[in-house]
């Protein structure tokens, strides 16, 4: 969550309920930002350990 965000949150009472609201849409929204990396991440170590087509090659 950005220095804005915070800032913006500083500006809300502590009775507003939006500040809540928008307090747990920041944290939906860092959630969901580290499970996409986490994603991008697994799928980088996936395509590393994928195997290739195997088959047998001539014998000499």
């Amino acid at each position: 969550m950005t220095e804005e965000y915070f800032d913006e949150m500083r500006k809300l009472g502590h009775k507003d309920d939006m500040r809540y609201r928008m307090l747990m849409r920041g944290v939906k929204n860092l959630l969901e930002q580290r499970k996409r990396e986490k994603s991008k991440l697994l799928k980088a170590i996936q395509h590393r350990h994928r195997k290739k087509d195997l088959r047998a090659g001539k014998w000499s």
